[in-house]
């Protein structure tokens, strides 16, 4: 046993002050603080989200490099869970993002699923729950 835990996740963006508003839009999130550093000998900023209403940690983190040399879309998926599927699907074409497949039900594990991409091309998993 360890006394570590995986609590946060950050994904790379080229134009973080769209993704940030497509972020809010979409899923709900707040901003918790903005940070500029030096990440590897690359300049960052970055914005870092509240976690979910109800959860202590798992907070999403959106970073970019400011020589906008950044990793391709596609590196990462982060997941969300939601009572509302299509609300979200909705919320994310309104948004510009794009959800390219149907929404899913996969009965063996009790949930819908839907690929939510945001306008950069990054993939976010959403889930509804189906089992009581």
């Amino acid at each position: 046993m360890t006394d570590t835990a995986y609590v946060f996740a950050k994904t790379f963006v080229h134009d973080l002050d769209a993704m940030g508003k497509f972020y809010s839009a979409v899923f709900g999130l707040v901003e918790n603080n903005r940070h500029s550093d030096v990440m590897l000998g690359r300049e960052i900023v970055e914005i870092t989200y509240k976690p979910s209403a109800g959860r202590e940690a798992g907070g999403l983190t959106l970073i970019s490099y400011l020589d906008g040399n950044g990793p391709a879309a596609g590196e990462a998926v982060q997941g969300f869970i939601t009572q509302d599927i299509e609300a979200v699907c909705e919320r994310a074409r309104a948004a510009g993002g794009s959800v390219p497949e149907p929404i899913r039900d996969i009965a063996e594990f009790g949930i819908r699923v839907a690929f939510v991409l945001d306008p950069e091309g990054h993939i976010n998993e959403v889930i509804q729950m189906t089992a009581s």
